[in-house]
C-alpha cells in the first residue's frame, strides 16, 4: 500500500522494513496519490457521520427493547436506517458495526449488499468531488487572466491536518482531470487561491490508466 512519509512524499510501504521505502518520484502518479488520498479521507469523514447516525438509531432502539446480543437487532436496525436514508445500502456498514461485539454468520455481509454499499461510496465520492470542482473552476472569479476563489470557513474548519497538506496537490491533480494546467498557481494561508488556466489538449482517462498501471506495476514488483 502507499503511504505519506515525514515530508509528506509518498512510498511504497514494504512488509519488510529492512529493505527501506520504494518512494514514487513522477510527478503526475505523486499527484494521483495525494487527490486519492485527500478525496479518500473526505470519504471516510461522510461515512463517520453515518455511522454516528447508525449507533444513535441503536442507541434508541435499546432503550425501547432489550436484546441480549447486538446480532438480534440487525432487522430493527436495519429498518429504521433504511426509513432515515430511503434505501437498505447501508446494510453491509450496518453488519459490520454490529459484528464488533462478536462474529456471528448473520452478521456477515452478502455480496450483494457489499455492492451497493461500495456503490454508496462511489456516490460519495463523486459528489464530494463535483462539488470540489465547482468551488474551486467551475465558479471560481476572473480577475485579469487569473482565476481566483476562496475556500469557505466551513469547509477549511472540517480540514484535518493530512487534508490541509493534500489540499495544494489535490487541487492541481483535479485541474489536470479537468483538462487545466494550473500555471503560477497560490494557495495562500487564508486559503484563498489564485492561478492562470491553461488548457491541456490530452484528456485525462488515458492518461489515468497509464499511471494506475505504473501504479499496480510498481507494487506487484516489489510487495
Amino acid at each position: 500500500m502507499f503511504c505519506l512519509d515525514e515530508n509528506n512524499e509518498p512510498y511504497l510501504k514494504l512488509a519488510d522494513k529492512s529493505k527501506g521505502k520504494i518512494t514514487v518520484s513522477n510527478s503526475l502518479e505523486k499527484g494521483y496519490i495525494y487527490a486519492s488520498f485527500f478525496f479518500y479521507d473526505k470519504v471516510m469523514d461522510e461515512l463517520k457521520k453515518l455511522d454516528t447516525m447508525i449507533r444513535k438509531v441503536m442507541d434508541e432502539i435499546r432503550m425501547e427493547v432489550h436484546f441480549e446480543e447486538n446480532k438480534n437487532m440487525l432487522m430493527e436496525l436495519s429498518a429504521r436506517v433504511r426509513y432515515t436514508i430511503g434505501n437498505n445500502a447501508l446494510d453491509a456498514f450496518i453488519k459490520e458495526i454490529l459484528a464488533e461485539d462478536g462474529f456471528a454468520l448473520s452478521l456477515t455481509p452478502a455480496d450483494y449488499e457489499l455492492k451497493k454499499f461500495n456503490e454508496i461510496k462511489e456516490a460519495i465520492w463523486s459528489e464530494l468531488f463535483e462539488n470540489f470542482v465547482n468551488m474551486t473552476f467551475r465558479n471560481a472569479t476572473d480577475v485579469g487572466g487569473y482565476k481566483t476563489f476562496k475556500f469557505t470557513e466551513e469547509y477549511v474548519k472540517e480540514l484535518t491536518d493530512r487534508q490541509r497538506k493534500l489540499l495544494a496537490p489535490a487541487l492541481r491533480m483535479a485541474g489536470f482531470i479537468n483538462q487545466i494546467r494550473l500555471e503560477e498557481f497560490q494557495l495562500l494561508p487564508d486559503f484563498s487561491a489564485r492561478y492562470k488556466p491553461i488548457p491541456v489538449r490530452e484528456k485525462f482517462d488515458a492518461k489515468e490508466e497509464e499511471i494506475k498501471m505504473n501504479l499496480k506495476r510498481l507494487m506487484e514488483k516489489y510487495l
